[in-house]
């Protein structure tokens, strides 16, 4: 089958763009080989583009926000076992019990109380979004209480009845 004046003219005008390979099928309804085999005739060439490179410059993002939705459940489970994980980790640094009254028994009760009393990083945004090293040199500078000592700590002396 004869190449048309009209192919040719297609072929000099997309074969060295970005246009996809696929898309200069579709349009000249002429296979890979034949249309490779007259571009090199006519001596053309393709700019070096990555075969998968994605055609919308947003793609990662939807690729991103696709996944999320269908793995969210996965997601959270993971991210509050790893949470888990750092604060029995680091209650365990700590002694894994109440310094004041010695409770144990659920380590969501235990609280991070800062031993001045200044309180420069916030410990439960350290254990969910930062790294263990860094909760960590934080958690140096506190004491492990559990809830109701540490809300004694705090507000024991203003509200006694």
């Amino acid at each position: 089958m004869r190449w048309k004046k009209e192919e040719i003219e297609y072929l000099k005008e997309n074969y060295p763009t970005e246009k996809s390979i696929s898309e200069i099928i579709a349009y000249l309804k002429r296979s890979r080989k034949a249309i490779r085999h007259k571009a090199a005739r006519l001596e053309l060439s393709r700019p070096n583009i990555p075969h998968n490179k994605p055609k919308n410059k947003k793609h990662r993002k939807i690729y991103d926000k696709d996944y999320y939705e269908r793995h969210k459940k996965r997601i959270y489970r993971l991210k509050k076992e790893r949470v888990i994980k750092k604060k029995k980790d680091l209650a365990i640094v700590l002694g894994g019990k109440c310094q004041n009254c010695g409770y144990n028994k659920c380590i969501w009760a235990l609280d991070f109380h800062h031993k001045n009393g200044d309180k420069e990083e916030c410990i439960s945004k350290l254990i969910s979004d930062f790294s263990k090293e860094k909760a960590l040199k934080e958690v140096k500078k506190c004491i492990l209480l559990c809830a109701n000592c540490h809300r004694e700590l705090h507000y024991g002396e203003k509200y006694k009845g």
